[in-house]
């Protein structure tokens, strides 16, 4: 019973879907568009939490450049209290001219380099902190050593952390505010969808509840229909997606080389997922609230 019952909803919901063609492929186009922008929000958060999580590596790494005239053992003493403080995870020494080394190796640093004569560059120790809510703190106590270089302390920048934590978390509602507005507008495309279906049947659903049907005999090929159309839009929304993802990345990377943005294939998997499981749950709820209130008239 239960088999023939789901042949029977599975058929008609088919049938439904065709015979209503135009409506249909007008609902599967409006939420594959609006599929495609929640997929593209998806993305965009995706994208800037690597990018977050670059600056975060980064910026949770202070270097606190030496004076010339520090005494060697001065610094090894100050090495080891900072190794010993239970927020820093690891101190390294590096010398004047290991720091030249690694100005020469960037090669972003390609022209500075043509024009330097000498050393410049100070001796320093790099800090790499555990938790980023502690940088400041680490850089307070590295400020008030008496070795630190008095013109050019330390290389931390607080306001920049401190405004890409907060732009993070705008950034974040934005994103958790629009999904909302894009489920709201795709339910009501299928309910009315869903509607114009039952209105077109509605003779036929007169008789199968003169005959005895129950409510959810006659209302499971509509809430079918539904989960269909979404379905269906979610894999265009995901195969259009999936065609553009990585040449934006690409072109992206091109023209601002400097932000660490980079192609995550693993993240559309779960973009698959959270699309088509968008896709049936919008068509499901939107075909149920269409559907219910005809049913019981």
């Amino acid at each position: 019973m239960i088999l023939r019952n789901l042949k029977f909803a599975l058929s008609s919901a088919w049938q439904s879907f065709w015979r209503n063609l135009a409506v249909s492929l007008a609902a599967v186009i409006s939420i594959t568009l609006i599929l495609i922008l929640a997929g593209v929000n998806l993305l965009i958060g995706h994208a800037f939490s690597q990018v977050l999580d670059g600056f975060r590596a980064k910026v949770s790494e202070i270097s606190i450049n030496v004076s010339d005239d520090t005494p060697l053992q001065s610094i090894n003493d100050f090495q080891a209290q900072i190794a010993a403080d239970p927020r820093v995870a690891s101190v390294r020494f590096v010398t004047k001219d290991e720091a030249l080394a690694q100005f020469r190796a960037d090669p972003q640093n390609y022209v500075l380099v043509q024009q330097i004569e000498g050393n410049p560059l100070d001796a320093k120790l790099d800090v790499q902190v555990k938790n980023l809510n502690d940088v400041a703190a680490v850089d307070a106590m590295a400020r008030g050593w008496s070795g630190v270089d008095p013109t050019d302390p330390t290389n931390y920048q607080g306001d920049f952390i401190n405004r890409m934590l907060q732009l993070s978390e705008w950034l974040g509602l934005a994103g958790a505010g629009l999904l909302v507005i894009l489920l709201i507008v795709s339910v009501v495309i299928v309910m009315n969808t869903i509607r114009t279906a039952v209105y077109h049947r509605r003779k036929e659903i007169e008789v199968m509840k003169l005959v005895g049907a129950t409510e959810w005999f006659v209302r499971g090929p509509f809430v079918i229909e539904g989960v269909m159309t979404g379905l269906i839009a979610a894999s265009i929304a995901l195969a259009l997606l999936a065609v553009g993802y990585e040449p934006v990345v690409a072109r992206f990377k091109s023209d601002i080389g400097f932000i660490p943005l980079s192609y995550d294939p693993a993240f559309l998997t779960s973009l698959a997922r959270d699309l088509m499981l968008a896709g049936a749950l919008l068509g499901a709820m939107g075909s149920y609230i269409g559907v219910r209130r005809y049913v019981r008239i």
